[in-house]
């Protein structure tokens, strides 16, 4: 766990939405990538797919397996691709989300710890704006990562 994760997430957050909407996630918080990625996907995807009328892809993404690594990882970006084509869901937030899972891989390879925190991190903020987009509070997006 790192809370240098936190720290860069919410630089990078605080460029975009309102210091108020950024309360629940502290630079303090100890955040894993794994933690981090899997809230992404299953949980902020999900609402931003129900918010934009893709319905089943949210519900299909929400029953994904717990990323938790590379392996889960590795599993995980096929199946969104594959939940995409079925339900022709919005195609950037399931990019966004198979760029979380991505991340994870990115972050197990040898010295892959900084260039896949930095894609982590892009993508749960590319996540956070389509969401807000989509008509989610700024704080609840962020809480949804946050935890």
């Amino acid at each position: 766990m790192s809370t240098g994760l936190a720290v860069r997430l919410l630089e990078d957050l605080e460029r975009y939405l309102p210091a108020e909407a950024l309360a629940p996630l502290s630079p303090s918080t100890p955040l894993s990538a794994a933690a981090l990625a899997d809230r992404a996907v299953r949980q902020l995807a999900p609402s931003v797919l129900e918010r934009l009328g893709a319905a089943e892809a949210a519900q299909r993404v929400r029953a994904l397996p717990a990323l938790t690594g590379g392996d889960s990882a590795r599993a995980t970006m096929p199946a969104l691709e594959r939940i995409a084509r079925a339900t022709r869901a919005p195609p950037d937030p399931i990019r966004a989300a198979a760029q979380c899972a991505g991340a994870l891989l990115r972050l197990e390879a040898p010295g892959g710890e900084e260039p896949g925190s930095m894609q982590l991190v892009a993508a749960v903020t590319r996540l956070v704006n389509a969401a807000v987009r989509a008509g989610v509070l700024p704080a609840d997006a962020v809480r949804a990562v946050a935890g």
